[in-house]
């Protein structure tokens, strides 16, 4: 079985800290972009700065800080840190780059200061040349380098590279103003959004945000769905603002796979349940037309033991099949699907498709078939493939079955289940979780 240490205390692995880097640089560079665009094709625009500021010299030398930032953008998220320091860093990240561009669009502003020819470090300054002259206020050179430090400090021992380091963030910072990328009032509003992103953030706060059970593959199936937002995006900007909608969709449903907040997929989840379903309704769309697709060449009803089924989603005409066997309960697994309506007492459990699954979660489903499975329980996702297999077989691992045994039994009962490695991965931590509670 293939092992993951999943406790938000353990050391993120490199392949761990390299995933949320690429995944967070191009949410960056997505919506930064777009926010560009946007400011480049409704200018010109306002700008704010103070008269003190025409005397500020322009220091060619300057650029090397200021175009540092990536590279400590980058060191940030590679550095050794365990899975909590990470997902603290992930999510400051993201809250800068989600405030500063909701700003950006809604205040766009405009660097007003004529940029003097040089011909020192020409490479950096063309470089330079692709950003265009908006997106300023607040500076997120400013913000990442308060989030960056904090971060940083915490995994670097070394007392004389953590002075370089700050000193290095504190030129780069003046670097906005000497290099003539930002005006003033961009540095203190950019400080501002980087503070409140530490102090709104931390590790001993909001921990229902912070260790939401979440894991690599997450953050692969983030990545497809954030690989149709850029897309859309683009499509947006080619064809049609309508695309818009759709992207702000399928944006949202990445960044909810990204940080495990499984529940707000749950279609029945009552909070701001409007918005949610304004905002993610071509996704649930989506999950329904699949399902409708699929649902024929699948077979509704696996039987596993006595009193005990898995299956899909059901219709609401398929439920008399289910009653018929004699089921009382049901576990759904498929909140992401309409709840239809029947007789039967329904037990919903938020989890993502196709993803790694809680232990914890996994295993208060199981206590519930073990509870019920003399009044009859079906348990169910979308299609009865990977989700509601993954509880079974914990149920068939908690009443000591070996893997061997399950693997044979479900090939028999349902030989068309997911095969996939974060399958053994879900049934390798549920055995350490269950292992646990057992001694």
């Amino acid at each position: 079985m293939l092992t993951f240490q999943a406790e938000m205390h353990a050391q993120a692995k490199l392949k761990e800290r390299i995933i949320w880097l690429l995944y967070l640089g191009t949410v960056f560079f997505l919506l930064y972009g777009a926010a560009n665009e946007f400011a480049s094709l409704t200018a010109p625009h306002f700008s704010f700065y103070f008269e003190w500021e025409k005397q500020v010299d322009f220091i060619p030398a300057f650029i090397v800080p200021y175009m540092s930032s990536d590279l400590i953008f980058v060191i940030a998220f590679l550095l050794p840190q365990t899975r909590l320091e990470l997902r603290v860093l992930a999510l400051r990240v993201l809250f800068i780059v989600l405030i500063s561009v909701m700003i950006f669009i809604a205040f766009p502003l405009e660097f007003s200061f004529t940029k003097p020819s040089t011909e020192s470090y020409a490479f950096l300054f063309k470089l330079l040349e692709a950003d265009k002259p908006f997106n300023q206020l607040p500076s997120l050179h400013v913000s990442f380098a308060i989030v960056f430090w904090f971060s940083m400090k915490e995994t670097i021992n070394n007392h004389l590279i953590k002075a370089i380091l700050l000193s290095w963030l504190l030129l780069v910072i003046a670097s906005t103003l000497l290099v003539y990328q930002h005006h003033f009032i961009d540095l203190p509003t950019g400080a501002l959004v980087g503070i409140l992103a530490v102090l709104f953030i931390r590790e001993n706060q909001n921990k229902v945000l912070i260790t939401k059970f979440m894991t690599p593959r997450h953050l692969k199936m983030a990545s497809y769905f954030l690989a149709l937002s850029i897309g859309l995006m683009v499509m947006s900007f080619a064809l049609s603002p309508i695309f818009l909608y759709f992207f702000l969709c399928c944006f949202s449903v990445s960044i909810i796979y990204a940080f495990g907040l499984n529940h707000l997929l749950d279609i029945s989840y009552k909070k701001a349940r409007l918005i949610r379903w304004f905002i993610l309704f071509p996704y649930y769309l989506g999950c329904k037309l699949s399902w409708m697709r699929y649902k024929k060449s699948l077979p509704l009803v696996s039987k596993v033991d006595s009193g005990v089924y898995l299956g899909r989603h059901p219709s609401i005409g398929e439920y008399s099949k289910i009653n018929a066997l004699g089921v009382k309960r049901v576990i759904n697994l498929a909140t992401e699907l309409p709840l239809n309506k029947t007789a039967l007492i329904q037990h919903r459990f938020n989890f993502l498709d196709q993803t790694i699954q809680c232990p914890k979660a996994i295993h208060k489903a199981v206590v519930l078939i073990e509870k019920h499975k003399s009044d009859g329980i079906y348990v169910h996702c979308a299609l009865g493939l990977s989700r509601s297999v993954i509880v079974i077989w914990a149920w068939m691992l908690f009443n000591g079955k070996t893997n061997e045994e399950i693997t044979e039994h479900l090939n028999e009962i349902r030989p068309d289940y997911v095969k996939s490695k974060y399958m053994e991965v879900n049934i390798s931590l549920y055995q350490k979780y269950l292992n646990s509670q057992l001694t």
